[in-house]
């Protein structure tokens, strides 16, 4: 596995959808709301780690998986849920209204209340193609049914980006999107209703590795003449994306012979800036102190260290989360400073 920016991505660790991490009855104390992606892949593993170090200091979060992180992005803005996994070309996007957020008007006031806690490399799309489908490029997807991503997500505009770079293919003119939610489009896949799967998950993960457990599959290269377009240059010069590597057997079933280039990612624990400043400080405080206990959740959660937690943080820290830095010696950019810092 070669990455630009030196992932290892390996392993995922898969738990329930709604989890409520409660703290003592003599520490039991207001319970926020949490909401992440579905379970089995990187981002709900990493809110999952997160919540049960808060747990420790006191600090009780229940998490809601299985949500689009756009929509999470917007609810944390608005002040209705407490805690999410983010991603970080979303700050900009409901900054500027780009993208996903071209039509809400009310993105970039609810930008103004996001808040970073750390950022971390989370996993790359895959593109996966049957092995005996005769496709071997993304040219090869004209009239192609292709799942996308769930409505409203991101993953579904950044797979038509890709797409449309790398063939200048439209959706619903070239060739079939398909919009469902994440376990419809795998179990689509499954069911060979689809032709091509769009999925952004770690590297190593099992809802990949079965395809290959009772079939075979190709991952399709994004294409060096892809990553010349504006759009995709666009999207690789935010701190959150970069192009990864995947190796020949990397799972089991996999039938490339040479390595592929797949869209990589950053993800980020969040909250917004109603979040008392002093739970923010114990939760923080609770997850880095144990950190040798966080790595050895899940694989790909190694490469988060003290050295790299603000990688992809492009707007600020939460003031909770900025003074347990401070106070712990890390060297936090200054475009991280929280505005009640400065």
């Amino acid at each position: 596995m070669n990455y630009q920016k030196g992932l290892t991505l390996i392993g995922a660790l898969a738990l329930v959808g709604l989890i409520t991490f409660s703290a003592p009855a003599s520490a039991a104390g207001k319970i926020y709301l949490s909401d992440t992606a579905v379970p089995g892949g990187s981002a709900h593993s990493m809110m999952v780690a997160f919540a049960k170090m808060a747990k420790r200091a006191g600090v009780n979060i229940q998490i809601n998986a299985g949500k689009t992180l756009t929509v999470s992005m917007m609810q944390a803005g608005k002040g209705k849920i407490d805690f999410y996994t983010g991603v970080p070309f979303f700050y900009l996007a409901m900054s500027k209204r780009l993208a996903m957020f071209k039509k809400q008007k009310s993105a970039p006031a609810a930008a103004k209340n996001i808040r970073y806690i750390f950022s971390y490399p989370a996993g790359l799309t895959h593109i996966l193609v049957y092995a005996n489908s005769g496709m071997k490029t993304m040219s090869d997807f004209k009239g192609k049914k292709i799942f996308l991503g769930p409505p409203a997500g991101a993953a579904t505009w950044e797979a038509k980006t890709q797409i449309k770079a790398a063939t200048g293919y439209e959706s619903g003119k070239d060739y079939q999107g398909v919009i469902l939610n994440w376990g419809e489009g795998i179990q689509a896949m499954k069911d060979k209703k689809i032709d091509v799967l769009f999925r952004p998950i770690q590297l190593g993960s099992a809802l990949i590795e079965q395809f290959g457990l009772t079939d075979s599959f190709r991952l399709i290269s994004l294409p060096d003449q892809a990553l010349k377009t504006k759009a995709m240059k666009d999207m690789l010069s935010e701190p959150d994306y970069m192009i990864t590597k995947v190796k020949p057997n990397t799972y089991r079933g996999q039938k490339n012979t040479k390595a592929v280039s797949q869209l990589g990612y950053y993800l980020f624990v969040g909250t917004q800036a109603s979040v008392p400043a002093d739970d923010v400080y114990k939760a923080t405080k609770a997850f880095w102190t144990n950190i040798s206990e966080v790595h050895a959740t899940a694989k790909f959660m190694e490469d988060l260290k003290k050295s790299n937690a603000f990688d992809a943080v492009n707007g600020p820290l939460h003031i909770g989360a900025y003074k347990y830095y401070k106070e712990a010696g890390f060297k936090i950019p200054d475009s991280a400073i929280p505005p009640e810092a400065k």
